[in-house]
C-alpha cells in the first residue's frame, strides 16, 4: 500500500504524523462513537471484542477524502487529498467466535513549508524548504469471542509497516535577484534528505458487555472498553546529502547515515465507551479516550513537544422501521460530535479539535443485505493569532458492506 495524506498538514511534522483513526464509515457519522455497541451489519473496528456481532461474513471497504482550510497569521492555504480508508474481512468460524483480515493506513505525513532568512553580513538570502511524505500502515488479524450470553473478548494483532522521506532544502540568492522577481532556478540547492522505514508488531484487546434492561431484548445498556499497547516501532534511517542545480548534481550525493537501527515508542491508549440500545431501532452512544502522548518517542528519542491527550464522541443511530416495505424506513440516520485536545502545544496554548458529523446507511442490492453508507464530517482544529495554525476541515468516507454466507452446513429436509 502506498500511503497518501488528507492534505498539507503542518502539525503532520510533528510525533508519528496524522492519524486516519479507527472509526469506519458508520461510526464515523456517529462522531467516532461505538466503544461499547455494534449493530452486526458492518464491522466496528473500535473494539476488537465487537467483530464477534457480526454473524455473516463481512466485507467492508472503505474510501476517505478530505479539503482543508489553513490559516496562520496572514497566510492562507486550502488543500484536498484522499485515499482508500480500510478494506476488512470478517467470517464467523462458530456461533461463538469470529475471525477477521484487515488493512489501513494508520498515519501520514504530508507537509511543505518555506521561508526567507537574511544571511549576516552578506547581500545574500537563504531560502529553506522543508517537505515530508508519506507514513505508516496496518495489517491487522482479529479474533474476537463470545465468553458467555453477555460478555465478548477480542485481541488484535497488528503489522506495522511503511516510510517516511522528509527532506531540507537551502539555497543562497542574491537579494536583488530576488526582489526583482527574476529566475533564480540555476541556484545551487544544498539538501538534506531522510528516509525512514518502520516494521513492527504491535496488540490491541478488547471486551464489550451487554445487558438486557427490559425483556424480550427491547432495550439493552452496552459497556466496553478498548486498550492499545504502547510498543517501540522498529525502524531503519538513511540520510543523504546532495547539491544540484537545475536537478542535476553539482558533487556526487553523499550518504551520511546508511540504513541505522533505531526505533519509534508509541503510546497506549484506553478508550471505554457505554450506550443505550433500542435494537433495530435507536442507538445512543458516549466514549472518552485517553492516550500518554508524554511517552512517545521519536527515532531521534525526542518527544517533539507532545501531550497527553483526552478526547469525548457521542453520536445517535436512528432506524425508522425495521419490517417497514418503504426504502427510507430502512435508511439508518446518524450524527454525532467529537471534542478533545491534540498532542500539540503552541505558545503554551493547546491545539484543541472540535467536529460535528452526519452519516447515512442506504440498503442495496437483492433483499437489501448489502449497504452503502456515507459519513461527513465538518471540523475545525487550533485558532488564528499569537502564532496558531488554524484548520478548518470538510470530510467524507464511503463504505460499502457486502454481506454473504460462509462456512454453513447444507441440510437436507
Amino acid at each position: 500500500m502506498k500511503a497518501q495524506g488528507l492534505g498539507n498538514s503542518p502539525y503532520s511534522s510533528l510525533g508519528m504524523g496524522e492519524f486516519y483513526g479507527d472509526a469506519y464509515s458508520d461510526n464515523t457519522g456517529m462522531g467516532q462513537s461505538g466503544v461499547s455497541t455494534s449493530s452486526g451489519f458492518q464491522i466496528n473496528n473500535l473494539n476488537p471484542a465487537l467483530w464477534v456481532r457480526n454473524r455473516f461474513t463481512t466485507l467492508d471497504i472503505g474510501l476517505v477524502g478530505q479539503y482543508k482550510d489553513v490559516v496562520s497569521g496572514s497566510k492562507k492555504q486550502t488543500n484536498a487529498g484522499g485515499n482508500l480508508a480500510y478494506v476488512s474481512l470478517a467470517f464467523p468460524i462458530s456461533p461463538r467466535w469470529v475471525m477477521g483480515v484487515s488493512l489501513k493506513p494508520y498515519t501520514f505525513v504530508d507537509y511543505s513549508n518555506a521561508s526567507v532568512r537574511e544571511v549576516q553580513g552578506t547581500q545574500f538570502v537563504g531560502i529553506y524548504n522543508t517537505t515530508g511524505k508519506g507514513g505508516i500502515n496496518k495489517a491487522s488479524l482479529t479474533t474476537s469471542y463470545q465468553v458467555t450470553k453477555y460478555l465478548s473478548l477480542g485481541l488484535e494483532s497488528s503489522y506495522f509497516f511503511g516510510n517516511v522521506r522528509k527532506a531540507t532544502e537551502v539555497s543562497l540568492v542574491d537579494r536583488v535577484v530576488l526582489e526583482s522577481n527574476a529566475d533564480f532556478s540555476d541556484e545551487a540547492v544544498v539538501s538534506l534528505n531522510d528516509r525512514t522505514t518502520y516494521n513492527d508488531i504491535a496488540f490491541r484487546a478488547g471486551a464489550a458487555l451487554r445487558i438486557p434492561i427490559k425483556k424480550e431484548n427491547k432495550l439493552n445498556l452496552n459497556l466496553g472498553a478498548s486498550y492499545s499497547f504502547g510498543t517501540t516501532i522498529n525502524a531503519d534511517r538513511t540520510t543523504t546529502f546532495e547539491v544540484t542545480s537545475n536537478a542535476f548534481n553539482i558533487i556526487d550525493p553523499d550518504t551520511l547515515d546508511n540504513a541505522v537501527g533505531g526505533g519509534l515508542k508509541t503510546p497506549n491508549q484506553l478508550q471505554v465507551g457505554g450506550s443505550l440500545e433500542w435494537p433495530f431501532k435507536l442507538i445512543l452512544s458516549a466514549d472518552f479516550s485517553y492516550q500518554q502522548w508524554s511517552k512517545y518517542r521519536s527515532f531521534a528519542n525526542s518527544n517533539d513537544g507532545l501531550n497527553d491527550v483526552g478526547r469525548i464522541n457521542v453520536g445517535a443511530e436512528y432506524l425508522p422501521r425495521f419490517t417497514s416495505l418503504n426504502y427510507f424506513d430502512l435508511v439508518r440516520y446518524r450524527v454525532g460530535f467529537s471534542y478533545g485536545k491534540t498532542p500539540y502545544t503552541i505558545g503554551n496554548r493547546d491545539v484543541n479539535d472540535a467536529s460535528v458529523s452526519l452519516g447515512f446507511t442506504f440498503p442495496m442490492g437483492r433483499g437489501y443485505q448489502n449497504f452503502l453508507s456515507v459519513a461527513l464530517v465538518g471540523g475545525q482544529r487550533g485558532y488564528t493569532g499569537g502564532g496558531m495554525i488554524r484548520e478548518r476541515y470538510g470530510r467524507i468516507v464511503l463504505g460499502v458492506t457486502l454481506l454473504e454466507r460462509w462456512f454453513v452446513k447444507q441440510k437436507i429436509d
